[in-house]
């Protein structure tokens, strides 16, 4: 058996499907021989954002895989594999190396080194006898507590070798292991929840890798306490329930922003509370609770008057059994004041904007107006969507209402611009039943539009819409005199004819009134299997819905 092979069995009996990634790399030929698809992106780091979203979209239970080759190919993976850091994920990178001679030469880049700061675990592996055990540390660590990504860097004569010995050691596949509570601390939790006057829930990233979904609404249904949802977090409640307040992220809604800012106590919910330039930081004046599955996550950034260590799902189970038999089997009355106040907040935030959303001018689109037709025409239930980096996921988190679970891909305590192309991708190889849409300005396409190619090569109909304003919008506060003398911020491209030249169906679109109708054909193609480029010709949109304005 050749090494390369005993690492795909291993991959096989993990259940994974693809190996996605970029040559050179010996594992692709190994796992086309096993029926392992392999995938072939344009860059590595698009390849990551895929395997990012298809594990997320499996909530953790199946693992997106990568290749790369040693030096510039696992080089090239760093921002990827630094977001997926950032934003929890457990994706499996698997790079080749260097041959032992040439691992200690400077420069010889060694990712097992360098990629440390950004792994749960990054290990180099050069004795083939090691593979087996290596692969069950990996899977057991992102199965396992905080999830993040793993490397195995493999020397490539090792990858090309084959097992010198009778049989290798035996692989035994990991599983995931969940914990309760301890029962003193729900309790705590509990008494803090009845005696608040102005509860809220803030539901993080965690509740979704638990599929605590059904769990939370109970708890805030039994309870009448209205849910917020991180920037990660969103789509883990419905956004259009009565209790629902909106996504707290670095933009937020009306509701969430006053709810958040009067709450006596907030309980963070698979959330680390993590204080980032791109999510919503919780008062100065609050009180916190926190239910966590990383010890570590305790008062990481703020301190915290109670806690809970378990898994989200089971913890909230634990609270919603204890809060029957403190209020009993049918909660608490029906909040009809708090259920109007929330419907007001959501109105008035509506009206507020509505001059945007519903925007008919003549000439450049209002990129509000696209997220407002996306909202209204999409099938929620079987549709997913991501946002990109910048401008576009400040316009869209507001405005644009996740109603079950996966239904919205939320990213960013490491924002690269052009990474949700790979993340609608990934997202339609995890559910290939579902519209994937990405939504995305023209310069976060412009960083990775030659991947556009690999959805159309790939059979991956998913549908890009790109708003494209012919600037790097927000920039020009931070470059004046360079915008003034230079035109710094400015961007061109006919981003639809080169979709068209991808080999995909594109549109471009340029009145208000034709949006609606655009989106309805560029679903239709999708549904035809078609990958659809939109490119929406929109003006600059200065003004966005900010947590700062609540002082967060």
């Amino acid at each position: 058996m050749s090494n390369a092979d005993m690492i795909i069995e291993i991959l096989q009996a993990e259940g994974v499907e693809y190996l996605l990634g970029f040559p050179n790399n010996r594992l692709f030929n190994s796992a086309a021989s096993h029926n392992i698809k392999p995938l072939i992106a344009r860059t590595e780091r698009v390849a990551i954002n895929m395997a990012d979203a298809y594990t997320r979209m499996h909530n953790g239970k199946k693992i997106g895989v990568v290749a790369v080759q040693d030096g510039p190919g696992i080089e090239a993976s760093f921002p990827a594999v630094a977001q997926a850091y950032g934003d929890n994920t457990p994706i499996l990178v698997l790079p080749g190396a260097h041959a032992p001679a040439m691992q200690n030469y400077d420069p010889q880049f060694m990712a097992s080194r360098s990629f440390r700061d950004i792994t749960k675990m990054a290990t180099l592996v050069n004795d083939a006898g090691a593979i087996p055990r290596t692969m069950e540390m990996a899977f057991a660590a992102m199965r396992n507590g905080r999830t993040a990504p793993v490397l195995i860097e493999t020397a490539v004569n090792l990858l090309w070798g084959r097992f010198k010995g009778d049989n290798p050691p035996a692989y035994q596949v990991q599983r995931a292991y969940r914990s309760q509570a301890e029962a003193s601390d729900v309790e705590q939790i509990l008494a803090s929840l009845l005696s608040a006057k102005r509860p809220v829930l803030v539901a993080g990233h965690g509740a979704l890798y638990a599929e605590a979904w059904d769990e939370l609404r109970e708890l805030a249904e039994l309870l009448q306490i209205p849910v917020t949802t991180t920037l990660l977090g969103k789509s883990v409640f419905p956004e259009n329930h009565e209790l629902a307040l909106g996504t707290s992220g670095r933009t937020i809604t009306k509701a969430a922003g006053h709810f958040v800012n009067e709450s006596d106590f907030l309980l963070g919910i698979g959330t680390s509370f993590t204080i980032n330039d791109f999510t919503a930081r919780m008062p100065k004046d609050a009180v916190l609770g926190q239910i966590t599955n990383n010890p570590a996550d305790i008062a990481k950034c703020r301190p915290v008057s109670c806690a809970a260590i378990g898994d989200a799902r089971l913890v909230l189970q634990q609270l919603i059994s204890l809060a029957k038999e403190t209020v009993g089997e049918n909660g608490r009355p029906k909040a009809d004041d708090v259920i109007t106040e929330i419907a007001t907040l959501h109105k008035d935030f509506f009206d507020e904007w509505s001059e945007r959303l519903l925007c008919n001018d003549a000439g450049p689109i209002s990129a509000y107006r696209v997220i407002h037709e996306m909202n209204t025409l999409f099938d929620k239930s079987k549709t997913v969507v991501t946002h990109d980096a910048g401008n576009p996921r400040d316009q869209i988190v507001p405005f644009y209402q996740a109603t079950t679970p996966r239904g919205y891909l939320g990213w960013g305590k490491s924002t690269h611009l052009g990474s949700s192309l790979g993340i609608a991708l990934g997202a339609k190889l995890a559910r290939p039943d579902w519209l994937s849409v990405n939504f995305v300005g023209d310069a976060g396409f412009g960083q990775t539009a030659n991947d556009f190619e690999t959805a159309v090569r790939s059979n991956l109909p998913i549908m890009t819409v790109l708003v494209n304003n012919g600037v790097m919008g927000g920039y020009g506060a931070y470059m004046p005199d360079a915008v003034e003398k230079f035109q710094s911020s400015s961007l061109g491209g006919d981003y639809t004819a080169m979709a068209k030249a991808m080999g995909a169906y594109a549109e471009r679109i340029e009145q208000a009134d034709d949006v609606r109708d655009a989106l309805a054909r560029g679903i239709a193609q999708t549904e035809s299997g078609n990958p659809v480029l939109l490119e929406f010709i929109t003006r600059e949109e200065p003004v966005l819905a900010m947590a700062n304005k609540w002082g967060m």
